[in-house]
């Protein structure tokens, strides 16, 4: 992979030394692998001024050209994805199974939003004394700060709808992540977008992602990542009335009934936490399981936990990685104290890399900073409760409400148990919260908006109305 910017022939600062580079870690041995430049508000300046040109042409491409030109942006994906899967692995430690995953999944972002482009369509409403239509046009620049857990998915999420509503993209990766972005960037001017269309701006949040934030023909900021950093960046974009979504932390609850199939509940809950070493703001860190099948849970838990193959990332029998930094493992190692009892605890590979074992905790109550706080990291606490009410006020109990699941084989409590929860997606006898297919995000401190599904495009979308007249001149 290349050091440089991936469209370095043709940016109008092409040829402007950049005085700071970030070195790029393999989480697993604590290697450099890369040095990419860190964007400076003057190249954040000169990107969007690109980008607002190239836009300009993009918008006014037929539908049916642009859906094309974004396929062929897919069947490039699809044509390197093991090259992509491969990269994220090493920057970022994921295992090569869910890494390939990743890439795989921007393939079919990218095939879902070319299949909306033609299907943006306005209406038509009944009015007197003439007829009243609305379009959906284009914001223009949309930036995108995409994160390190899920660097290619994540960005995808706002790149993909937002190129095929007609807008320019401007993706700033996480400082940690930038190789994936930096390499799908480069393939999209294979695959024949205009260039400056879609650039990727590799650097540091608090330089090139407050200046994409602040620029003022930035039209929407699409961040994901922490609560306190989107609360600064929603503040930011209020004083530009900038449009913005968010996708920020989570503390999501698994809630194991008696009822439920307690042997499947148990087996699966590892993946639900420890899944992405528990960097995912979906992780069920919160076991809730009620008090008459508590103990018989844990008895079958310890082995499902136990037998979450911890290593190498690049070997396909790995289920899960390192942490991304050392920082993370410190903030993740803070969360296990002396007054939480360690139930369950995994293995973990000695010397380098950020390592850290899978770790159940039990014995703290519900107000415990483990117990509301997000941790990001292989962690997670039991909780027993009484009865069906009980298990709604606890899993309600945390200023988040991202997502969460729910095991039981009554279809009724099934029914009112998701609709009191305070969460944006919630799972039935599963852990799956997101498909590109439908609706993605949270409630209270856990976002604001909604990514993917169908309503995707709209949400990168102005809507006019026009009015006209049709009484006699």
């Amino acid at each position: 992979m290349s050091n440089e910017h991936p469209h370095s022939t043709e940016h109008p600062h092409a040829n402007n030394e950049h005085p700071h580079e970030h070195p790029v870690l393999n989480p697993a041995t604590e290697e450099v692998i890369a040095t990419v430049p860190a964007a400076t508000p003057a190249d954040v300046d000169a990107a969007v001024t690109w980008a607002a040109r190239a836009q300009t042409g993009w918008a006014a491409l037929a539908p049916g050209d642009r859906a094309r030109l974004l396929r062929r942006f897919a069947t490039a994906v699809d044509d390197h994805l093991e090259e992509l899967a491969q990269l994220e692995v090493r920057e970022a430690g994921h295992p090569v199974g869910n890494a390939r995953w990743e890439a795989g999944n921007v393939r079919d972002l990218l095939e879902y939003a070319a299949g909306g482009v033609e299907r943006l369509t306005g209406s038509q409403i009944p009015v007197p004394g003439g007829l009243n239509i609305t379009f959906q046009e284009p914001l223009g620049v949309v930036a995108v700060i995409a994160p390190w857990n899920f660097p290619m998915p994540i960005a995808a999420w706002g790149t993909a709808p937002a190129l095929a509503a007609g807008n320019a993209v401007l993706l700033k990766p996480a400082e940690t992540t930038p190789l994936t972005a930096l390499r799908l960037a480069e393939l999209a001017t294979e695959a024949g977008l205009p260039d400056g269309l879609f650039q990727v701006l590799p650097g540091a949040g608090p330089v090139a992602g407050e200046a994409l934030v602040e620029h003022p023909r930035v039209a929407k900021v699409v961040f994901t990542g922490s609560t306190a950093v989107g609360k600064r960046i929603m503040a930011k974009c209020a004083a530009g009335v900038k449009r913005v979504t968010l996708e920020l932390g989570g503390k999501s609850p698994n809630i194991v009934f008696a009822d439920a199939d307690i042997e499947r509940a148990a087996r699966s809950a590892p993946g639900s936490f420890l899944d992405n070493t528990g960097q995912d703001c979906c992780a069920r860190s919160r076991i809730l399981v009620q008090r008459g099948v508590y103990d018989r849970f844990m008895e079958l838990l310890e082995p499902a936990v136990r037998s979450f193959t911890v290593g190498d990332p690049a070997e396909p029998g790995t289920a899960m990685g390192p942490l991304i930094s050392a920082a993370q493992r410190e903030r993740v190692r803070s969360y296990v104290t002396e007054d939480a009892r360690v139930a369950i605890r995994g293995e973990a590979p000695a010397g380098k890399g950020f390592w850290y074992p899978a770790t159940v905790l039990e014995g703290v109550g519900p107000a415990h900073r483990a117990a509301v706080e997000e941790i990001f990291g292989p962690v997670a606490v039991v909780l027993p409760f009484e009865d069906e009410a009980d298990a709604v006020r606890l899993a309600n109990a945390t200023d988040y409400g991202l997502s969460g699941s729910i095991w039981t084989r009554d279809v009724g409590r099934a029914v009112r148990v998701s609709r009191a929860v305070a969460a944006g997606n919630l799972s039935v006898n599963s852990h799956s919260s997101v498909r590109y297919w439908t609706p993605f995000g949270g409630y209270k401190q856990s976002g604001l908006g909604r990514e993917l599904g169908p309503g995707a495009l709209a949400a990168f979308t102005e809507t006019k109305n026009v009015f006209i007249s049709t009484e006699e001149q």
